[in-house]
C-alpha cells in the first residue's frame, strides 16, 4: 500500500476490532499489515501483470486477515487448544477464501484454466 493514510486507516480499524486503545502494539500490527499487504499483492499478481498497490476496495481482506493473525500470536501452528471449559479452534489463514473479492483485480492476458492455484 503506497498511501500511508490508508495504512493508518487500516491500523485504526484493526485496533478498534481487537479492542486496543494504546499504541503499544502498533509496530506489531503495522508489521502484520505489511505482511498481509504483500500476500494480497502476490495473490493478485499471479497472472503476470504487476500491480504495485492493493486496491482500496479490498482493504477489508487485509483487516480480516490481520485480526486473525493477531489473535493467533502465541498459538502459531496449532489447529485447536483448550483449557477447562474453554476451547479455541483456528482456521488456516488462506487467501483463496477471499478469491471472490480478490480475483476481480487479477489482470489476465489468458483465459482462466480450471485447476488449483497455490498462494
Amino acid at each position: 500500500m503506497a498511501d500511508s493514510d490508508t495504512n493508518a486507516d487500516i491500523l485504526a480499524s484493526v485496533k478498534l476490532r481487537i479492542g486496543l486503545t494504546d499504541t503499544l502494539q502498533d509496530d506489531l500490527l503495522n508489521d502484520l499489515i505489511n505482511d498481509v499487504n504483500a500476500r494480497v499483492l502476490a495473490y493478485i499478481n499471479q497472472d503476470g501483470v504487476i500491480n504495485q498497490t492493493v486496491p482500496t476496495a479490498v482493504t477489508w481482506v487485509i483487516k480480516d486477515v490481520v485480526v486473525k493473525m493477531y489473535n493467533r500470536i502465541g498459538d502459531e501452528g496449532k489447529a485447536a487448544s483448550g483449557e477447562g471449559n474453554v476451547s479455541n479452534t483456528w482456521e488456516t489463514i488462506d487467501l483463496s477464501k477471499y478469491a471472490d473479492g480478490l480475483d476481480v483485480y487479477r489482470d489476465s492476458s489468458q483465459s482462466r484454466r480450471p485447476g488449483m492455484r497455490f498462494v
